[in-house]
């Protein structure tokens, strides 16, 4: 089980690496380097008016540094044929878990550490941890990370209870945290004894629990689970092949959507498909922040209005490829679906998510920006009109000559 584990870690490795370097492309570095330059600045300038002592500071520093303890489910790697072949493996899936979970403490390391690197200065001098206590505060939140993987490796059992025991851990690190710098502020460093003692009692009773039934299904839905999360992740930055389409219905969102009497066919199905479709849903989205933090980050409006201009643009653009959503479903075309007004309700719907878009925008302008708020706004609005009105009607005209051709070749045939 050692071997098969080590084999899959390499070609989940090999995987992975392929995506970063897609993901961490030269644009993106660059982009990355000038965000944290600028929020570098902005840190260095805050630590200089900020009052040393507030009882809220510790509070802070605490959910921060859990916050980014968060990420890093265990790796399993499991996958769908091994409830055939390895459900006779029960007594060696810990050998197997053992290596897994060596890697699942590469990612939390590597998080709670540059974390903990950037909030030091903020510890030492606004919090007033010395340099040692704060070191073993890391230390034993980052143990507490691996006592939480260990946690999850023994509860894949009949029992179903690895959500519960993981935020349970969770909780527990994030209680660990407040209570050393509340409570215990001077001798910070006493508190690494918790997980190492919690630690040392999972591993003895991961001994007296080896021989429960382990629940193969239940593990490998785990593993289905995180891997659609790190294939969502990717798919912000490029097309993920391994990745499953999850089309669901968002309550939460429903709110958008307007009565069924003043819906056509099309745009029935074209405003759900915006909104329940993680593709155009999350460009939608990306595009949005975006703009976003671009404005925060500017703060001039000058250079603002003309790259939000360029954005709205993008995201329209990359939006027209809805109008072939259903173009291969055979109900779609049963179905007596008025086609020579497709692209009008294409129009309509896209011209829908880009107003949405705007008004985000706008509001966080009349927030953030610091003059000029009602030009920028007033712009913003012009061009989105513009797009809306002059933009999508001509290029949805394109839809409407393809739908009609292709019902016409279809009587010829």
């Amino acid at each position: 089980m050692r071997e098969l584990a080590k084999k899959r870690l390499s070609a989940n490795f090999k995987q992975s690496t392929k995506y970063l370097a897609l993901v961490f492309n030269d644009f993106f570095v660059l982009a990355l380097i000038f965000i944290f330059g600028a929020v570098m600045f902005w840190y260095a300038k805050i630590m200089k008016v900020l009052p040393a002592g507030k009882w809220y500071y510790p509070l802070i520093l605490a959910g921060i540094l859990w916050i980014a303890s968060l990420p890093g489910k265990l790796v399993t790697l499991f996958q769908e044929a091994d409830r055939q072949f390895l459900f006779t493996q029960d007594d060696a899936v810990k050998d197997y878990l053992d290596e897994m979970r060596g890697y699942s403490r590469l990612l939390p390391a590597i998080l709670i550490g540059i974390t903990a690197a950037i909030l030091y200065p903020f510890a030492s001098l606004k919090v007033g941890l010395n340099g040692s206590n704060y070191l073993f505060l890391v230390l034993a939140l980052y143990w507490g990370k691996m006592a939480e993987q260990q946690v999850v490796s023994q509860e894949f059992t009949f029992d179903h209870r690895v959500k519960k025991a993981s935020w349970l851990a969770r909780g527990l690190n994030l209680a660990m945290l407040l209570a050393a710098l509340y409570l215990i502020p001077q001798i910070t460093g006493i508190v690494i004894l918790i997980p190492v003692a919690a630690s040392f009692f999972l591993k003895k009773r991961g001994e007296k629990r080896q021989g429960q039934v382990f629940d193969w299904q239940y593990a490998i839905d785990y593993e289905t689970e995180r891997k659609d999360l790190v294939y969502t992740a990717f798919s912000l930055f490029t097309d993920v092949r391994e990745k499953r389409v999850n089309i669901r219905r968002r309550k939460y969102l429903d709110f958008l959507l307007p009565s069924l009497k003043k819906e056509t066919a099309n745009s029935f199905l074209f405003r759900r498909s915006l909104l329940r479709n993680p593709e155009y849903l999350n460009l939608l989205a990306r595009m949005t922040a975006f703009i976003v933090l671009i404005s925060l980050m500017i703060a001039d409006w000058t250079w603002t209005v003309p790259i939000a201009f360029l954005i709205l643009y993008l995201t329209v653009w990359q939006l027209l490829p809805l109008a072939k959503n259903y173009d291969r479903n055979i109900m779609y075309r049963v179905y007596p679906i008025d086609q020579a007004k497709k692209g009008q309700d294409l129009s309509r719907v896209l011209s829908w998510a880009l107003f949405l878009q705007a008004i985000v925008v706008a509001a966080v302008w009349l927030i953030a920006l610091p003059k000029e708020k009602i030009l920028s706004v007033g712009l913003l609005l012009l061009w989105t009109l513009l797009l809306a009105k002059v933009y999508l009607p001509y290029k949805t005209k394109e839809v409407e000559k393809r739908a009609r051709y292709g019902k016409k070749s279809g009587r010829r045939k």
